[in-house]
């Protein structure tokens, strides 16, 4: 085998220190909806040599390539899920339309200098393509009264989305985490259809400082992202009886306030009468 020589190793090292590409970035959203157009660009140096072309990958299968050489300069690889609008797209960027949740996964550009060079570099980012749920999650609870000191068990579903939703609880508009000591489990379960749904549980010892004149408020939060989030809400109360608010005589009503007067008056009037009679024998 032939070695390279030092001397053509050198000339590669000092032709890329003046014409190399650098600065190769993919710029991507984190996640996109159903149904909605993804932008992909991909920034880059030259500096002073040229551009030969800028391929792109969704996986390990490419798409779409820009050749500034050829004519025309763009090209597109049949791909099923992968529409790309020609018009959208080119040397910097390619735009897909109505990407699929099936699209979810990691794309890269290849982007590559001309000659003497023909330097190459690639980068790559992770897409999810969403499915929001298709309700509103559901909070469910064995019973509506607790005592102090009971467990309280509530579970909180979501159905059907992609992927499944992230779940946070509140208690009173307080996040719980281990802080608080709750216990809280999830499981993901795949539906047939591709889709998933996932069952989260919170259970936590009722105290007194969880009930607010009287009443617990739950909550349960799905998101996916920053593109989906919902919430449902629960209200249990407290086991322990109430007492009846006390009255004093000045914060009677003023109906009870004239029957008694109205008593006492009789009251004295009887006795005016029996005296008399005492008295006078009438």
């Amino acid at each position: 085998m032939i070695g390279i020589q030092p001397a053509v190793v050198f000339l590669v090292v000092k032709i890329c220190e003046i014409t190399c590409l650098k600065n190769v970035e993919l710029r991507a959203a984190e996640a996109i909806r159903t149904g909605e157009t993804l932008h992909l660009e991909c920034n880059y140096d030259l500096e002073e040599a040229l551009l030969y072309s800028i391929k792109w990958y969704f996986g390990d299968n490419e798409f779409y390539r820009y050749v500034p050489k050829e004519s025309p300069p763009t090209r597109v690889f049949p791909l099923p899920g992968i529409i790309v609008d020609i018009s959208k797209s080119n040397e910097k960027q390619v735009a897909l339309n109505e990407v699929q949740r099936e699209m979810t996964g990691y794309y890269k550009c290849e982007v590559s200098a001309d000659a003497p060079s023909f330097h190459t570099d690639i980068k790559s980012a992770l897409v999810v393509v969403i499915e929001e749920p298709k309700s509103k999650p559901i909070l469910t609870i064995e019973k509506s009264k607790y005592s102090i000191n009971e467990l309280v068990r509530v579970n909180c579903t979501s159905y059907n989305g992609y992927p499944a939703p992230n779940i946070t609880w509140f208690i009173n508009s307080v996040q719980m985490n281990d802080a608080h000591s709750p216990t809280i489990s999830h499981a993901i379960l795949k539906e047939a259809n591709g889709l998933e749904t996932i069952k989260s549980r919170l259970e936590i010892y009722a105290k007194s400082k969880h009930f607010k004149e009287g009443k617990m408020r739950i909550k349960c939060l799905a998101n996916q992202y920053d593109l989906y989030q919902d919430t449902a809400v629960i209200e249990v109360e407290d086991d322990r009886p109430q007492l009846a608010p006390v009255l004093s005589p000045s914060s009677m009503p003023s109906h009870n306030r004239c029957s008694r007067i109205n008593v006492n008056r009789v009251l004295r009037l009887c006795n005016i009468l029996f005296i008399s009679k005492f008295i006078y024998g009438r």
